[in-house]
Parts: structure tokens; C-alpha cells; sequence
């Protein structure tokens, strides 16, 4: 009988967890949702300035910068911004 109960509660503990970890995913990445058709639609701005001269997209677009860019932006290297962004 002990047995079993200690089977349930570390059961009921590691879907408890696997709960948690997916909320808190979720609420860092709610893009996550999103479907793949939706990205598609989704279409970057253009660049309002000259690049040559701007190669260091982060002293403008930082966190810290004039005008930063999103947190989902976070981590992304600056050759990546012209990926997106012509």
C-alpha cells in the first residue's frame, strides 16, 4: 500500500512539473502557438536607413538603443538582421 502511494505521488509530482515548465514556456514564448501559415503572413519591416555606414545594428537597436528592437529579437546575432529586414 505504501508502496503504491509513493508510485502516485511521484507520478502526480512529475506531471505537476511538466505542467509548470510548459506555463512558464509559454508565458516567454507565446509565439510558440502561432502556426507555421500565420508566420508566412507575418512580414518584416524594411530598413528606413542606408546600411553602409550601420553595419552594428546594436548601438542603434539594442536594448538599450534609440529605438530597440523586441525581446523575441534577444540573442539573435547582427548578420541575422538582414535575413528579415531588407
Amino acid at each position: 500500500m505504501r508502496q503504491m502511494y509513493s508510485i502516485q505521488l511521484a507520478m502526480m509530482t512529475g506531471l505537476l512539473i511538466i505542467l509548470v515548465a510548459g506555463a512558464f514556456a509559454l508565458i516567454q514564448s507565446p509565439e510558440m502557438l502561432e502556426s507555421p501559415r500565420m508566420e508566412a503572413m507575418v512580414v518584416a519591416q524594411k530598413i528606413p536607413h542606408p546600411i553602409q555606414g550601420h553595419e552594428n545594428c546594436e548601438s542603434c537597436h539594442g536594448l538599450k538603443g534609440m529605438k530597440p528592437y523586441p525581446i523575441k529579437h534577444l540573442g539573435w546575432k547582427n548578420e541575422s538582421c538582414t535575413k528579415c529586414h531588407r
